[in-house]
């Protein structure tokens, strides 16, 4: 029942966030923008919602002019513009390779919390498996690589998880040993959802979201198994694409000395700039219900810049985005999130 009211939480919370975000979209889009790319998009839209064989079609180089394709609109292919728009799509039709290089800068009330630091590249692979109905079904991994992470050290390591459950009983009187986690594996993410995008632009995901406990470094893993609903909604629209992603993660199975119950709300946000380019914001809100008091939130605010383009025949998204929290975990917490981003597409073979 716990983790059913969580989740019900975790809803009502996206609902919220989505209303604005909405309303931001309608006051920052001119009708410059939106009348020029009002057909554009519908055509797009159409193709999207139908995942037609020669959407993803690259056009000739610097004309917009299509090759060897079909001139009706269901045939044509996508300009840069929407290819960039649907790398931003988390219910996408393309296969994508999505690489990210994150460093972390800490804050907190733990001795020295505020001169730890920490880097994590993760690879997340994509694989949509397109169906009759224009939907898809999407299979998901976060693979993290964690590089020098904090590790508190007192009559035992703590990993910041686990401060956040402890935090008014953790010994005072330790020391951070940065060594920890250096190339190691940690936990790996997975999901594994049905979702797509409407006649009118709405998009929809509805799955399932777990980790596991492949981390090499005990001292870093939660060593459980975590499984939980995920769902998502946002719009495809004239200028970019705007949504909510929810997740909400509890213990199935491994350690029990503590438990898990995590909500997640990712952000997403592309306003399209023309030629490939976006401004981006994408936001991870989590909240730990079994943090202690003023250890659950974490809520970050930022921006950042996109550009699409290809490279032969492969469009590739390099993405640079830099966020502020506003609210951390008081022990230790990050204060500063920057993320490069490099995200190689292809075309889905299901769809020939």
């Amino acid at each position: 029942m716990r983790t059913i009211l969580s989740f019900l939480k975790c809803i009502c919370v996206t609902t919220l966030l989505c209303q604005p975000v909405a309303v931001m979209a309608a006051v920052t889009g001119s009708d410059e923008h939106s009348e020029s790319g009002q057909e554009t998009s519908t055509v797009y839209k159409a193709r999207l919602a139908q995942n037609t064989p020669h959407q993803y079609a690259p056009t000739d180089a610097g004309s917009g002019k299509e090759s060897e394709h079909d001139s009706s609109a269901a045939g044509q292919a996508l300009s840069i513009d929407e290819i960039a728009i649907e790398l931003s799509n988390p219910v996408g039709s393309m296969i994508i390779i999505d690489n990210e290089f994150q460093y972390r800068g800490y804050q907190g009330s733990l001795a020295d919390a505020s001169d730890e630091s920490a880097f994590i590249y993760q690879l997340q692979p994509t694989f949509p498996f397109p169906l009759d109905n224009g939907k898809n079904i999407l299979l998901r991994f976060r693979i993290p690589i964690n590089g020098t992470q904090p590790i508190y050290e007192a009559d035992e390591e703590y990993s910041p998880f686990l401060i956040r459950q402890i935090a008014s009983t953790i010994p005072t009187d330790g020391t951070f040993d940065n060594e920890h986690g250096h190339s190691h594996l940690a936990d790996i993410g997975f999901d594994i959802a049905y979702g797509g995008v409407s006649d009118n632009g709405f998009i929809s995901m509805f799955g399932i979201a777990g980790k596991l406990p492949t981390s090499q470094d005990f001292s870093q893993s939660v060593d459980q198994i975590r499984l939980g609903p995920e769902i998502a909604f946002g719009k495809v629209t004239d200028w970019g694409i705007y949504g909510a992603w929810a997740t909400h993660l509890v213990r199935l199975s491994g350690e029990d000395a503590w438990d898990t119950n995590m909500t997640s709300i990712k952000i997403f946000f592309a306003y399209g700039l023309r030629n490939g380019w976006q401004i981006i914001s994408n936001p991870n809100i989590e909240y730990d219900w079994e943090g202690d008091k003023k250890n659950k939130l974490f809520l970050p605010i930022g921006a950042g810049v996109a550009k699409t383009m290809k490279l032969g025949r492969v469009p590739l998204r390099l993405s640079f985005e830099i966020q502020y929290y506003i609210e951390s975990p008081d022990s230790i917490g990050p204060e500063w999130l920057m993320t490069l981003g490099v995200r190689p597409a292809f075309a889905n073979p299901l769809l020939r």
